[in-house]
């Protein structure tokens, strides 16, 4: 089970991937700019990075790092394949939408195949991140969480600091 604030993260990326990017106002852009890194994240394997950047601190095997560069090779493999073929859907889509007759359940065909790739995209994460967490033991994943809260207190200040 993810532990709680990785559960918030998890939803909040799930709502974005399905929500998009257009037409937001200044301050949902400010905060779409905040969550886009953590899309970026996502997308390059996380938290999988985190842990190999920490192995040492962790005492991963090379068995284990082997494991995690793996399961993160194969969601990546996924979303690459799956982000390409929302673009070929949006062209379909922007197409569409500049003529004069739109054809509106085509178009909704669309939308609920764009939705589809992306949740396959959202079902290889938490796949990922839950094989992942199966490659730790239980010490080792009680490490990683002390150092995530650290880090995320860290940020956390940075941010405020940041804001003044």
């Amino acid at each position: 089970m993810l532990p709680s604030k990785m559960s918030k993260f998890v939803v909040m990326a799930m709502a974005i991937f399905l929500l998009g990017f257009s037409g937001v106002s200044k301050a949902e852009a400010g905060m779409m700019h905040h969550c886009h890194g953590h899309m970026h994240m996502i997308m390059h394997g996380a938290p999988i990075p985190f842990y190999l950047m920490n192995q040492d601190r962790l005492g991963l095997t090379q068995d284990q790092v082997h494991k995690l560069i793996h399961l993160k090779m194969v969601f990546r493999k996924t979303a690459i394949m799956e982000k390409a073929r929302i673009k070929v859907i949006h062209e379909d889509v922007r197409v569409e939408m500049m003529k004069k007759d739109i054809d509106a359940s085509d178009v909704k065909k669309d939308i609920n195949r764009i939705v589809e790739h992306k949740k396959k995209i959202m079902d290889s994460y938490v796949e990922m991140v839950s094989s992942a967490h199966k490659v730790l033991t239980p010490e080792q994943f009680d490490k990683v969480k002390k150092l995530w809260r650290e880090m995320m207190m860290m940020h956390h200040g940075m941010m405020e600091h940041h804001k003044m």
